[in-house]
């Protein structure tokens, strides 16, 4: 299973599928890490067959946070219930998160810049079936985070 190419690339092209086309297939590896970045990126009840895939930390978006280090935290054990949840093929899972302030160049009514927080996330595991081990990066931007 571990280097054979077992396993379908998000996003799925339901054409090919239909057209009985060969649709791009991946590893575990990669497999593992289109998941979790699935789960990441997707609010609860986004996946009609069943609610509780994906990640509650998008219920804290544009929430007023009293201790930035707390909210982190909780960012963290958020994401790792969610993972350890929805993706049973790693174990041994661990988050770091860092925190930045990033500012994103849009341009609206003569207003060039929006300030937001930039997550660098690095994900670390273990590949069960291959006991090989895991690094996932990636980062999102959140809304800007209200100090209250």
């Amino acid at each position: 299973m571990g280097t054979v190419k077992d396993f379908y690339t998000i996003p799925l092209n339901t054409r090919l599928l239909i057209e009985k086309q060969k649709h791009p297939r991946c590893d575990l590896k990669d497999s593992v890490q289109m998941n979790i970045h699935l789960i990441i990126r997707t609010h609860f009840k986004e996946y009609r067959y069943d609610n509780s895939y994906g990640c509650m930390m998008w219920n804290k978006d544009y929430s007023t946070v009293t201790n930035v280090s707390q909210w982190s935290d909780e960012i963290k054990e958020l994401m790792l219930s969610s993972i350890e949840k929805n993706e049973l093929r790693i174990s041994n899972v661990k988050i770091d998160l860092t925190l930045e302030d990033a500012e994103i160049s849009e341009h609206y009514k003569d207003h060039p810049l929006k300030l937001k927080k930039k997550i660098t996330i690095h994900i670390t595991g273990i590949i069960k079936y291959l006991n090989e081990p895991l690094e996932h990066f990636e980062y999102l931007f959140f809304s800007p985070l209200s100090i209250g």
